[in-house]
């Protein structure tokens, strides 16, 4: 029974520490554009490729309150939206949207416009995006 207790006793251990390890990481916005429709941020620190080689980036527009999860086909110059979030004030959730799930998603050509420039950004390869300019666009 010692020995179960022990052995018990390590996995609590073990798990605790892997809890207390983990750590979260705090979004990096950055702005990108200023537009008639808002002003836009990234999370650079929430940037994450799929296994189809796709980019995904949290997008959020200050003036709307409103964040999207934007998907970027690269190759193709396209898009798509997997989630939208709207917030009320003080940064409550209002509403969410989702699209995960959706079997046809629409892809959508990425315009020459606020995207644009990020999208060139997210899509460089690690040696060229020190190259590539990160002024802000204006619609």
């Amino acid at each position: 029974m010692k020995s179960l207790f022990g052995k018990l006793v390590l996995i609590l251990i073990v798990v605790g520490l892997a809890i207390c390890q983990g750590e979260a990481k705090a979004a990096d916005w950055k702005e990108f554009a200023e537009a008639t429709t808002g002003i836009f941020h990234y999370d650079a620190a929430g940037i994450s490729s799929t296994p189809e080689g796709f980019r995904r980036v949290w997008v959020y527009n200050v003036t709307e309150q409103e964040a999207n999860l934007v998907e970027l086909n690269c190759a193709a110059k396209k898009y798509h939206v997997l989630d939208v979030i709207q917030y009320a004030e003080a940064n409550r959730i209002k509403s969410r949207e989702t699209y995960y799930d959706n079997p046809v998603h629409n892809w959508y050509d990425i315009p020459r416009s606020r995207f644009w420039n990020l999208s060139i950004r997210l899509c460089a390869r690690k040696g060229e995006r020190q190259k590539i300019c990160c002024s802000r666009l204006q619609e």
